[in-house]
């Protein structure tokens, strides 16, 4: 079982930009210290939802600060950008972490990001398919050519290339998007806020169904979940980032598409979405403590991780422990609680991370 952490990145009231910055900074070289295996960055635009614009930036900021652990990004929004200019920044944060650079992508789904760089929301399948293309050809090949609907480039190669090419993980939340990109045997990364046991059992199972009707071995496609997390010994703390998880929950209806027609999703997502938004308008803090994350004793969130890793074969899990409205120190304790107490159940032939001492930061 490998462990990770996550960061959206959101400007709290009477925050600055600056300090959101500093105290991920402050996370990740935690985290490092602590085991972690991978830090997770999420990009955004436009709001204070999340302000980090830019992940391979700040990705490699954390290279520099960081020894061991891997850099993730959850996720880029592809369709934003120009494929060589991304290919040549990807390779550059790779190779000066020493390949420590995991690459989450998908096609986006914030109307308000669609119309701020002027890209036509219709346009994201196909302008994410042939930037996945040209990612890899950068990567990999010399003097190629590409004639994509969007995109056409004649002889031309990309400096610097990394080592080996960046994982790529493709964002899945519809349970055709698991099939699919396990036939084609892709890479995930998945965050099922609220989607039931059942449901995210019957998702990896099309996953695994997929690779195995694509000729793909399972091996190395690793089984990623993210979810929010608080792990400590007292009720109280638990009850408080229930309560801040809610809080986040309820925001989420600020940014999903709903029915709004210049949304990046397909009539199949925005039905998605409308349910969701239903859920979130009826969500009770006895809800979020039971379906909503992962709170509790080092045994019970341990517990839950064993039933996802029994139940669909999780064996990343990755922590968003700085939750939006949380108390900071509440978060950093978590964070330290659970290398110490919950890492350790799953790794019994490795001694346990001394936990690093926590910052009194804001």
């Amino acid at each position: 079982m490998k462990f990770g952490t996550m960061n959206l990145f959101p400007l709290g009231e009477g925050a600055s930009d600056r300090k959101v910055m500093e105290e991920v900074m402050e996370d990740a070289v935690l985290a490092d210290e602590l085991g972690f295996d991978s830090i997770w960055l999420a990009e955004h635009h436009f709001s204070q939802y999340g302000i980090l614009g830019n992940p391979l930036v700040f990705a490699s900021a954390i290279a520099q600060r960081t020894k061991r652990i891997k850099i993730g990004t959850a996720v880029m929004v592809i369709p934003f950008y120009s494929p060589i200019r991304l290919a040549e920044d990807a390779a550059l944060v790779d190779l000066m972490s020493n390949g420590r650079l995991m690459m989450g992508i998908g096609r986006g789904y914030q109307p308000i990001e669609f119309a701020g760089f002027g890209v036509d929301p219709k346009e994201s399948i196909d302008r994410y398919n042939e930037t996945v293309d040209i990612l890899r050809l950068a990567w990999t090949e010399e003097n190629w050519s590409y004639k994509g609907k969007h995109f056409q480039y004649d002889n031309i190669t990309v400096y610097p290339r990394p080592e080996r090419p960046i994982p790529l993980l493709h964002a899945a939340v519809q349970p055709d998007s698991f099939s699919r990109l396990g036939h084609a045997g892709e890479r995930i990364i998945t965050s099922p806020n609220f989607t039931p046991l059942g449901i995210m059992k019957k998702n990896f199972d099309l996953y695994s169904q997929g690779l195995t009707q694509g000729g793909h071995a399972d091996v190395g496609f690793e089984r990623p979940f993210m979810q929010q997390a608080w792990c400590g010994p007292d009720q109280e703390g638990r009850i408080e980032a229930a309560e801040a998880a809610m809080r986040y929950y309820k925001s989420i209806g600020k940014v999903i598409p709903g029915s709004d027609k210049n949304a990046a999703a397909t009539e199949q997502e925005i039905a998605y979405y409308k349910k969701v938004q239903k859920g979130l308008d009826l969500l009770t803090v006895e809800q979020t403590l039971t379906h909503g994350g992962n709170f509790g004793s080092a045994q019970q969130v341990a517990d839950t991780i064993n039933v996802l890793n029994e139940e669909m074969g999780v064996d990343h899990y990755i922590g968003w422990f700085n939750i939006p409205t949380l108390d900071r120190r509440s978060a950093l304790k978590s964070m330290e609680w659970f290398a110490k107490e919950v890492m350790p159940m799953f790794r019994k032939s490795e001694p346990a991370s001394a936990p690093a001492t926590v910052a009194a930061g804001g």
